[in-house]
């Protein structure tokens, strides 16, 4: 691996490879090898740099290792995490996009007392929630550092709080005076293996926002400002009761008008037979008995209960992007409607470019229009998915 030295003199391939691959570690921790003292102290040691709200020395660690001690919080941990048991049993050999976690959730449950050394953060103080937890924000990077003070030399953990659902029995259990608030325990053993990769995430151009919530862009932009070729968008999201396949029959069923916004549109298949990647329909505005406007539309994501996209007016220069994302969320769905507007093929790119001076302007004008009509959209479609 080539080099890639940072301007401040880092080693930007072996930083990236650290934050990258910090993972939360269950099944592949050595619960047979000796994690040593010394290495504990030398983590802890570089996690108290982390940044602290004013300074204020108020972090403390706690490091288990008596057997009996560490079966009694163990026990403590699986009242709490039976749930992870139980749907262990329900999702294994499914599939479902959360069978691996939580059967290695489950795993940890039932192995927690068996790591080498229980390391919990904690602070001195109380969240009251008051709305103001700065203790609380100061711990929390400290305890990330340990994770990657940890990795870095060939351990790992998981960043475990269900003992919080037991604080009373854990401070009694381990003596803990009034005014301390334990964060998080790690079970920590040196890792089976250092061969930990990057897993799928969102990219930062789906999640970050400029100026405004929910304005998107595609690419960096060079000044700053908001222009048309970096590929501007607008993100709406909403959490649902319903669970994912009945917000996707009402979310894909753009045959029934709904009279929400402009956003959903009254459209009629072209393409006969089953709705696919590749699909093509007719789509039109009808609210309030307007039709300023009819455009082909033309699928090109569709997974049941997940993605359904389409791209309008010319699918390699669309005039517009629009897409439905749904996420099981809790017990619930969290339902995302995104659009990007193309450089093409669309009147807001034609206004936007007209004038350089205006562009910004113009297209953030746009995205606001767009902006409270996807808002009413996702609303509408979680009165019907919530209603009785």
């Amino acid at each position: 691996m080539a080099d890639n030295i940072s301007e401040s003199g880092f080693d930007l391939n072996q930083v990236d490879r650290l934050l990258t691959t910090t993972r939360a570690v269950r099944k592949r921790l050595d619960f047979e090898r000796w994690v040593s003292d010394e290495l504990l102290f030398e983590c802890i040691d570089l996690a108290e740099q982390a940044p602290t709200g004013g300074n204020d020395a108020s972090r403390r660690w706690m490091v288990v290792r008596d057997q009996d001690i560490k079966n009694k919080l163990g026990e403590l941990y699986a009242e709490v995490g039976t749930l992870f048991v139980d749907a262990r049993g329900r999702l294994d050999g499914t599939g479902h996009e959360k069978e691996k976690v939580v059967s290695s959730s489950a795993y940890l449950v039932e192995n927690f007392a068996q790591a080498p050394a229980l390391v919990m953060c904690a602070v001195w103080g109380i969240h009251d929630n008051s709305g103001k937890p700065g203790l609380f924000d100061s711990a929390i990077p400290s305890a990330w550092s340990f994770n990657l003070a940890l990795r870095s030399r060939g351990l790992g953990t998981a960043y475990a709080t269900m003992l919080n659902e037991k604080r009373d029995e854990v401070a009694e259990l381990l003596g803990i005076p009034e005014g301390i608030t334990t964060l998080v325990c790690f079970p920590v053993a040196y890792t089976k293996g250092h061969d930990f990769s990057p897993v799928p995430r969102r990219s930062a151009s789906e999640i970050t926002y400029f100026d405004q919530w929910g304005f998107t862009r595609q690419k960096p932009s060079e000044d700053g400002t908001a222009r048309i070729v970096d590929g501007q968008g607008i993100v709406v999201e909403i959490d649902t009761d319903a669970r994912p396949r009945k917000v996707w029959e009402v979310a894909s069923d753009i045959t029934t008008p709904i009279e929400f916004s402009d956003e959903l549109k009254a459209v009629r298949w072209i393409t006969e037979g089953e709705t696919t990647t590749g699909s093509i329909f007719e789509g039109t505005n009808s609210i309030a008995g307007r039709n300023d406007w009819t455009t082909q539309c033309t699928v090109t994501a569709w997974k049941e209960r997940q993605t359904f996209e389409w791209r309008t007016t010319d699918i390699e220069e669309p005039g517009s992007i629009w897409r439905f994302d749904i996420a099981e969320q809790g017990a619930g769905s969290r339902l995302r409607f995104s659009m990007l507007i193309g450089e093409n093929n669309n009147r807001s790119s034609a206004m936007a470019t007209a004038d350089p001076n205006q562009e910004q302007n113009v297209i953030n004008a746009r995205r606001q229009v767009h902006k409270a009509n996807m808002q009413r959209t996702i609303e509408g479609i979680k009165s019907k998915v919530d209603s009785p």
